[in-house]
């Protein structure tokens, strides 16, 4: 089921062995609110779990490795998975056929052939998460409401915005992360953070592009914004943050609001940007 129109590396006639065909790539969307995270675990719905259950049953034995190992409640429009076991089914049906199977908050969006053994998560440049607030004084319509955090408080969003401003650059963000997952640096470059107003004022939602991201950084990160922007907060606790000039860790935002909506691989094996609606090289 290999061509080399969807793999282009491998030489036209090339006879393939099975440990050298290339791996299935998949881009996922989903609503991360019933189940507990990306990675597979002994006990839970996981989006592993799922994708791992439907393509076992369609296509054989194998395993699911994600680019982004999203929270337990967070949502994506642009996870990157590769799967890693046979393909008996031609690869532009891939998609229709699994997404029968799969439960109706996942489905698979695109797929395309890898070299095998690429690993998304090593190969990522830069991933972009949202994080959604929504600030009409009811509650959220029907569209929205899995998707967004209520926030009625009142914010100032010049504060707001001169917060988000502040985490620019290439930081240590030890203060903005959760224990449990060992990493060896905790120092991380973010290239543009800002917020921005959607759907006639209704919701506030906060932008962040970096070259990764901590176990629960991007939601500490609102956390502690949303404090910096209350009427008595200030930008002060961030920038010591930043600095480890203190050893408080920054407030963390409900999982609810946040998406994952894209990962740039850098024009890699001739893809580079990639989302939930399209694959490209970006401009």
């Amino acid at each position: 089921m290999v061509d080399e129109y969807t793999a282009p590396w491998i030489a036209r006639g090339a006879v393939l062995s099975w440990d050298d065909r290339p791996d299935l790539c998949l881009v996922v969307r989903y609503d991360g609110t019933d189940y507990h995270g990306f990675q597979k675990q002994a006990a839970g719905a996981t989006i592993q779990g799922e994708l791992e259950r439907v393509l076992t049953a369609l296509l054989g034995a194998g395993e699911i490795v994600g680019a982004s190992r999203t929270d337990a409640g967070v949502h994506a429009c642009g996870q990157v998975v590769v799967w890693r076991g046979p393909v008996q089914v031609p690869i532009e049906r891939i998609a229709m056929v699994a997404n029968r199977k799969l439960p109706r908050a996942i489905q698979i969006v695109q797929a395309w052939w890898v070299p095998s053994g690429w690993d998304p998560r090593r190969a990522a440049r830069a991933k972009q998460y949202s994080y959604r607030l929504w600030r009409a004084p009811g509650p959220p319509d029907l569209h929205w409401h899995r998707f967004v955090q209520p926030s009625g408080a009142a914010l100032s969003w010049q504060r707001l915005q001169r917060a988000a401003a502040l985490f620019e650059g290439t930081h240590d963000f030890w203060a903005f992360r959760t224990e449990g997952a060992g990493v060896q640096s905790t120092i991380r470059t973010i290239f543009a953070s800002r917020w921005i107003i959607e759907e006639k004022g209704n919701i506030w939602r906060y932008q962040v592009v970096g070259n990764g991201f901590l176990y629960r950084m991007v939601r500490h990160m609102v956390g502690s914004m949303i404090c910096a922007a209350e009427p008595q907060g200030s930008l002060k606790e961030i920038e010591s943050s930043l600095g480890r000039g203190t050893h408080k860790v920054a407030p963390l935002a409900p999982a609810r609001g946040l998406m994952l909506d894209w990962i740039d691989f850098g024009n890699e094996e001739g893809f580079g940007h990639v989302s939930g609606s399209r694959v490209g090289t970006r401009g």
